[in-house]
């Protein structure tokens, strides 16, 4: 069947040149509102989002140009460039490259998911990955009792907080030169710990997991600690786990400003089981000289996270 165009003038025409109106307003509005995170924790959930609004403003553009309305493409031509240049702010500050250089240690973040017992098969991929270090988030009391012991002969050096059945590990195929963690006001580890030593370089292994997405001002609170432990432990640092913010957040930003840089900005993790998943609210971050090889994902693992797989070199 014959698509008749929208010829302008005709009423159909200016009712979808009013929707795209209306459209382009909300946009405004939510990308102004995503400013305000900062002081409004909870609009920074509009900025996680950050890919579906450029692909929107783009597709608002494009509908200005079928419609051949001139006063509605110079706005919507505005905010498709606002939109792709806060898409890829994010890139602008990622971690140092070295796809070409070997790597010096290979770490393994994933998310267990609190009633994930496929314990058999995680094993067997941790393993699998040839890792040297492996963060574990989301780490059930049963996770404790039925993983962790399957993965104490490749990981020797291992440190678990689960008392509260919801916990983190850390675990190293070398002995560290100290460890620890930090606990939430909730008593739900924050982080997890550990200094080590690789290839004479020197550095801190931090695990996280902050807040869930939809617990902004539990989140607002979680990254000012994290960032006060960095502080402490000197100047070197990978920063890998589930954050549960993507790279386009404002509290992403706070980690950056502190002078960390992601190794993945346009991988998605998040969920696991869909065709095509829709965020990546798991990362690894690093200082400078501590730069990303490559980082891949894992496999559907029975949590709604994919793993990470991070090769890491020294570039200085």
């Amino acid at each position: 069947m014959a698509v008749i165009p929208l010829r302008p003038g005709t009423r159909r025409h200016r009712i979808a040149v009013r929707l795209a109106w209306i459209a382009w307003a909300i946009g405004i509005i939510a990308t102004a509102l995503g400013f305000t995170a900062a002081w409004l924790p909870a609009f920074d959930l509009i900025n996680e989002a950050r890919p579906i609004h450029a692909a929107v403003a783009v597709a608002l553009f494009a509908v200005a140009v079928v419609l051949r309305e001139p006063p509605l493409i110079r706005p919507t031509v505005a905010l498709g460039l606002l939109q792709v240049g806060l898409l890829l702010l994010p890139w602008a500050r990622a971690a140092d490259s070295a796809p070409g250089a070997p790597p010096a240690l290979r770490l393994v973040t994933f998310d267990l998911g609190a009633t994930n017992e496929r314990f058999d098969e995680i094993a067997d991929f941790l393993v699998g990955a040839h890792a040297d270090l492996v963060l574990l988030q989301d780490v059930s009391c049963t996770a404790a009792d039925r993983l962790i012991p399957k993965l104490k002969t490749t990981f020797p050096t291992a440190f678990v907080s689960a008392d509260t059945c919801a916990g983190q590990a850390l675990l190293s195929k070398q002995p560290w030169l100290a460890g620890g963690q930090v606990i939430t006001g909730t008593r739900k580890p924050l982080l997890v710990w550990a200094r080590l030593q690789v290839a004479n370089h020197t550095f801190t292994l931090t695990g996280a997991r902050l807040a869930d997405a939809l617990e902004p001002n539990e989140q607002a609170t979680d990254v000012p600690r994290l960032l006060a432990h960095l502080a402490s432990q000197g100047a070197a640092h990978v920063v890998a786990g589930n954050l549960n913010v993507t790279p386009f957040a404002w509290k992403f930003a706070q980690l950056q400003n502190a002078g960390l840089g992601q190794h993945a900005t346009y991988l998605m993790n998040w969920p696991a089981q869909a065709l095509l998943p829709l965020a990546l609210p798991d990362n690894v971050l690093s200082t400078q000289d501590i730069a990303g090889a490559r980082v891949t994902l894992g496999p559907a693992l029975g949590s709604d996270h994919r793993p990470l797989i991070a090769d890491i070199a020294f570039v200085r």
